[in-house]
């Protein structure tokens, strides 16, 4: 699963280079999807900022220049509502899942100011998003199989693996061919003559 990281583009003058770091590092990163967008407060409804919110409905990370209560308040006056998770940057979060079932990964960018923790807390979230697959398909041997049945504690010491093993296929019988010969070609053309079709 990819991870959508929300950046605000409104840092102090002294976060300026951070600001500036956060993108280099982040914009084309495996796994996350940057988006740069202005003020949550300053945005117009029919902004390209403000549709491109409306379009991301999966958990996201979010990084501002507030403290996480002030992300969630201005998020919510604009329509863009989630449940605050709670991340290694944000270990207090809250998480209130009957609020939104979108969650929000909040950053305060004015405590947070290592830009490799960061990204690497970003990197985290994701790799933990990802549904992960297993294939069943080399359990076991081919042909057999240990079952170990369910019993109580009793039967459990007695209980030993039994052994099921798939009774082999047999080939089916094959019919026995008579060799082509002349003979045999004659008699079926006396046979079809005397049909008289």
């Amino acid at each position: 699963m990819r991870l959508p990281v929300i950046l605000v583009q409104n840092p102090p003058a002294s976060a300026a280079g951070l600001a500036e770091s956060l993108v280099g590092n982040l914009i084309g990163r495996a796994g996350l999807d940057l988006t740069l967008v202005g003020r949550f407060d300053s945005l117009a409804d029919d902004s390209t900022d403000r549709m491109t919110l409306d379009s991301i409905t999966v958990p996201s990370a979010v990084l501002d220049w507030r403290s996480e209560p002030e992300i969630l308040d201005v998020l919510a006056a604009i329509d863009f509502h989630g449940s605050r998770c709670p991340h290694q940057l944000d270990p207090d979060g809250p998480f209130a899942p009957g609020q939104s079932p979108r969650r929000l990964f909040l950053f305060d960018l004015t405590k947070h100011k290592d830009v490799q923790k960061i990204v690497a807390e970003l990197d985290r979230l994701r790799a933990s998003l990802s549904v992960k697959t297993v294939s069943l398909g080399a359990l076991g041997s081919a042909g057999s199989a240990a079952i170990k049945p369910a019993a109580n504690k009793d039967a459990e010491a007695t209980a030993r693996p039994i052994t099921v093993t798939a009774a082999p296929r047999q080939p089916a019988p094959v019919a026995a061919v008579s060799p082509r010969s002349d003979e045999n070609l004659d008699s079926l053309i006396d046979q079809l003559d005397e049909l008289d079709v």
